[in-house]
């Protein structure tokens, strides 16, 4: 009874975790490949952001920045090389949002800030991301946008050929401490991630949700998923305007070993369901108490 009334108030405390972090004004850069997101400047303006047109990666376009968006549809290649000035300016507290939404804009994850390597893990999503899942504590769950349901995303139906999420990566594979925004109905395929590198942010999602925005490609489209691919682009938006790297980790903690594992199943993660109940069980039945996202 004991073990059952602690891992009811971590589930409570998990969930208040997907409260949005809170982001301020800022200048917001935008670099759209293929004429298919047009709608993100005015996007950028309604979350109360300036937009600022970014036509080369280079110190002194991204000096000024809040934050970047870098949108790719198209056979162009995105970030076909590590980018030093890109890399120093996220460093240095700039955040990055990449959204990689068709087949011809497949990124190498390597030439991005930190240079991770999940994208030789790469798989067409289709057709299990007809069931798209937003983990338990996806900070992107609710925001300006506003709220997102297990159905939000789900495609129900092919109406207008588009996609709701294009890709997906083994979680196995991703970057340490990664942050999972979104999976398949199998939660260990992800669809959208972020991780900290220095005192920044780097955001990358396999969708189509700039498509969406008022002013974009598919504005008139009658996809089941439209309006939830609107609300998830600004709260995605929003949060990654928002602070960079947690103020506190399981590796801030102090945890170590085991328990440190333990710790980033349960807070970091991003598991759902069983997997992330089997976590909290063990965790309690070993340790007695709580991990530090929970204590509250």
């Amino acid at each position: 009874m004991k073990v059952r009334t602690l891992t009811l108030a971590v589930l409570c405390g998990l969930g208040a975790m997907a409260l949005p972090a809170a982001s301020q004004a800022g200048n917001v850069g935008y670099n759209i490949i293929g004429a298919y997101s047009d709608g993100i400047p005015a996007a950028i303006t309604s979350l109360g952001h300036t937009p600022v047109p970014v036509t080369t990666l280079d110190a002194p376009s991204l000096a000024s920045l809040d934050v970047l968006v870098l949108a790719s549809c198209g056979e162009q290649s995105l970030l076909s090389a590590p980018n030093a000035a890109l890399n120093t300016a996220v460093q240095n507290g700039m955040k990055l949002v990449v959204e990689t939404g068709c087949s011809g804009s497949i990124l190498n994850s390597a030439n991005l800030p930190g240079a991770p390597t999940y994208s030789s893990s790469t798989f067409d999503a289709y057709p299990e991301a007809d069931d798209i899942e937003i983990p338990a504590g996806s900070p992107i769950l609710t925001g300006p946008g506003g709220t997102l349901t297990a159905t939000s995303l789900d495609r129900i139906g092919a109406t207008d050929g588009y996609y709701n999420m294009v890709r997906y990566h083994l979680r196995s594979a991703l970057p340490a401490g990664a942050t999972v925004l979104l999976t398949t109905g199998n939660t260990d395929h992800v669809g959208a991630l972020a991780w900290s590198h220095g005192s920044g942010r780097v955001v990358h999602t396999e969708t189509q949700s700039s498509f969406f925005l008022p002013g974009s490609l598919a504005a008139d489209a009658t996809e089941s998923f439209k309006p939830g691919m609107v609300v998830y682009f600004k709260n995605l938006l929003a949060w990654a305007s928002g602070p960079g790297a947690p103020a506190t980790t399981c590796a801030s903690e102090g945890y170590t070993g085991t328990k440190l594992t333990w710790c980033k199943n349960i807070c970091e993660m991003g598991y759902t369901g069983a997997t992330l109940d089997m976590w909290i069980h063990r965790w309690i039945n070993r340790y007695r108490d709580l991990p530090y996202c929970a204590q509250e």
